[in-house]
């Protein structure tokens, strides 16, 4: 797998991440940018076009615009994208689906159209007046990621970056796209087909403010803070468990459980373990390593 694992980044890509995680109310608590950043971004939509945005959301969920991005060949700014998107013929969208075995939705051209009007939108309102340094920082981090991959296990390099998230090699796997995001931190947003998996890692590009910590120490002490959290580490250490055998043995709801697997998930401490059939999780106890150092360091102003 290791010459079939890249980095690739355009600004299209953070443009539809950043409006993700904003419409995905559900995430907004744990999001790193914070509720903060919702209501800002809230102030600047007309209440009757955020709602059309989001039933436009809502109807195009299960379309994906990464293997799009991934496929086209000129410009990826966020306009020159969408244009290329919105030229293609019906037959030209078909034959990308059907280069990458993708699911091809019978209104394909429909959702090409309606997420292209909710992308546009969004640029509009919001992503166009973005700080360039971020966009500058996650093109740095792509290019800077792409020479780890010289004489490197691609899927050891695949499991780092995504803090802890190990695919496992197979016959029909072909491809692995990894995508460094900003807006959509702590969460690792994957599309999994049969041949191509295209997955968004968090990437913290942004300095804190002068004397705060780091987003990843705050992520590792928060997750360390919680009784439950270090419960479900113990049951971790030294054997796989689904999500289903955690819920039955730490005896808490699903969606409580699923909480805290978001917060250990974005601290780097357990293992994701994904075959493209069944997913289990383990302690990823290296997480810790470094936490006193990282603390004191912090601590003493170094």
């Amino acid at each position: 797998m290791n010459d079939n694992v890249e980095f690739d980044f355009a600004p299209i890509y953070e443009c539809v991440s950043s409006m993700t995680a904003f419409m995905n109310k559900q995430n907004h608590g744990v999001l790193d940018l914070g509720k903060q950043w919702v209501r800002d971004v809230q102030d600047r939509f007309a209440p009757t076009k955020l709602q059309q945005m989001r039933e436009i959301m809502k109807a195009t969920d299960d379309f994906s615009l990464a293997p799009y991005i991934w496929s086209c060949p000129g410009d990826r700014s966020v306009d020159g994208f969408l244009n290329w998107l919105e030229d293609l013929s019906t037959g030209q969208l078909y034959d990308i689906a059907a280069k990458l075995q993708l699911t091809v939705p019978s209104n394909l051209p429909e959702l090409r159209s309606r997420t292209a009007e909710a992308v546009r939108e969004w640029d509009r309102q919001y992503f166009s007046q973005i700080d360039p340094a971020i966009l500058e920082g996650l093109a740095r981090e792509a290019e800077t990621r792409r020479s780890t991959l010289n004489g490197s296990n691609g899927l050891e390099v695949y499991e780092q970056v995504t803090a802890g998230m190990r695919l496992y090699p197979s016959d029909a796997l072909k491809q692995v796209v990894l995508i460094p995001q900003y807006h959509a931190r702590p969460f690792v947003i994957s599309a999994f087909y049969d041949e191509v998996i295209f997955s968004s890692y968090s990437c913290d590009i942004m300095p804190p403010e002068p004397g705060r910590p780091t987003d990843a120490l705050l992520r590792l002490t928060r997750a360390l803070s919680d009784e439950t959290r270090l419960y479900i580490l113990r049951l971790l250490a030294g054997q796989q468990l689904t999500f289903t055998e955690i819920v039955r043995d730490v005896k808490l709801s699903k969606s409580t459980i699923h909480y805290h697997l978001i917060a250990l998930r974005a601290a780097g401490l357990v293992i994701v373990h994904y075959d493209q059939k069944n997913t289990a999780y383990s302690l990823r106890l290296e997480a810790l390593h470094d936490l006193p150092q990282q603390i004191g360091s912090y601590i003493q102003g170094k």
